[in-house]
């Protein structure tokens, strides 16, 4: 695989250079090298092809046995060690792993059927968040992730030293990271409980560039803490798009950095990608040009399903692989302009029918959102026996908003149907593990009454 070509050509020409720091722990591109192949060894009764789950708490440990596995021609499958050993016994069973291996590094033979299908190319077997259920094991082959490090250096003149990106490497977007710093010989930098202050200090002390990858509830905790960080020169966030206060904090905070807001999932990889806000307000950002879109089932506004190809997308979800020619059904309802910024209008089951009326949350929370007075803004649903459903505002500020002053508000931004039939203020939200904030959830608790309402 280019990876491990490329890291064993690191350790050869910059052996001494620090290629993972992981709070107290770090190691060099040489004894990095070293430990793929020490652990290659251990693993040599591991058959081809063969998928090894990695159930280790220690980051450090499970990135090298992520590459020795890689080494062994296995593919690792990358586990939150966070999950309820129910949860992992499931997915061991459901998609036949064949070892597992935990943080004592014991090695567990769990099934002994090899896939039988071509998986060479195969760099990880990934899971969904499991917000809604087990997650979903996906494959994810190396040359859509090379792909997508084409289009970062694309957007940087100067690619920077240090790769900063915090939380569980089991989460895509730490992962993605790090495997980016390993493949250009960079410093991957992470943090496996995210602390603000911490990190911040840190990149203090980094002596040269430093690129931060996070979600916006991340940047958001970054940029409340007033300690500006000259180094950080790029700012690259996965998530929702970032509000107007959050923003002049940033510009603030972070002067030196060009900010880039990607739009994409763990399946589909990059979808659109906003550079320094050159986006339009409502746009999610400029499609990538190696992406293919398709919207169905439009209705008068142009608003369908989104669906996309690219060759940056995963390789289906296990055990059926899919190529990139095959249409990836994103689940948002979007629209695209003529210069193809792409908007979206909500996720498929977000959807409220008012009276016969297609109503997207998103557009009524991005409208709030630049009240002043709001920090952050849900609208969820609340059946209704004449119009079917109605929309109900939840938010979180500094001071109460009565129904008139949203009323008003609102009014000169959205259509009359649009506008929620209730406000209510609650203490906080309530959040994803990957830092979204859970839909789901705040409905169920709005639905049992746990706010005032």
């Amino acid at each position: 695989m280019t990876l491990l070509t490329n890291i064993e050509h690191h350790a050869q020409k910059n052996g001494d250079h620090t290629a993972i720091k992981i709070d107290a722990q770090q190691i060099t591109y040489k004894s990095l090298k070293d430990k793929i192949v020490e652990k290659h060894y251990k693993l040599q009764h591991i058959e081809r092809q063969a998928t090894v789950a990695l159930n280790m708490q220690n980051p450090l440990k499970l990135i090298i046995y992520y590459l020795a596995v890689l080494q062994s021609n296995a593919i690792p499958c990358v586990i939150d060690y966070r999950w309820p050993q129910e949860t992992k016994n499931k997915i061991y069973n459901q998609y036949d792993i064949n070892y597992e291996i935990n943080n004592d590094e014991e090695i567990a033979q769990l099934h002994h059927d090899i896939m039988d299908q071509y998986l060479e190319d195969i760099l990880h077997i990934g899971f969904t968040s499991g917000t809604t259920g087990l997650p979903k094991a996906y494959f994810r082959n190396e040359q859509s992730w090379l792909v997508s490090f084409e289009q970062h250096d694309l957007m940087m003149e100067i690619i920077p030293d240090y790769i900063v990106s915090p939380g569980p490497i089991a989460h895509s977007l730490a992962l993605f990271a790090c495997v980016y710093a390993l493949y250009i010989g960079k410093t991957f930098v992470g943090q496996q409980q995210f602390d603000a202050t911490k990190l911040l200090k840190d990149m203090c002390m980094m002596k040269s560039n430093v690129a931060f990858f996070g979600v916006p509830t991340m940047i958001q905790q970054l940029a409340h803490q007033k300690i500006k960080v000259p180094q950080l020169s790029h700012l690259f966030s996965t998530g929702d798009k970032f509000n107007h206060n959050l923003r002049a904090s940033i510009e603030q905070q972070f002067a030196n950095a060009i900010v880039i807001e990607f739009f994409g999932s763990s399946e589909a990889s990059y979808i659109s990608y906003n550079y320094n806000n050159e986006a339009p307000n409502d746009s999610v950002g400029k499609l990538f040009p190696n992406v293919a879109t398709s919207i169905t089932d439009k209705d008068e506004r142009g608003i369908g399903l989104l669906s996309i190809k690219s060759n940056m997308t995963f390789s289906g979800y296990v055990p059926q692989r899919i190529n990139n020619n095959e249409w990836i059904a994103i689940g948002d309802y979007a629209s695209i302009d003529n210069d193809d910024y792409l908007y979206l209008h909500g996720r498929e089951h977000d959807r409220i029918i008012i009276g016969g009326e297609n109503v997207y949350p998103i557009e009524i929370e991005r409208a709030m959102a630049l009240n002043e007075a709001v920090h952050e803004v849900l609208v969820i649903s609340q059946n209704h026996h004449k119009f079917g459903e109605l929309a109900i505002l939840l938010y979180t500020g500094d001071r109460e908003i009565d129904y008139k002053e949203m009323r008003e508000f609102l009014s000169t931004k959205l259509t009359r149907y649009q506008i929620p039939s209730k406000i209510v203020k609650i203490p906080k939200m309530v959040y994803t593990s990957s830092g979204k904030i859970a839909r789901k959830e705040m409905q169920s608790k709005y639905e049992e009454g746990r706010f005032n309402i």
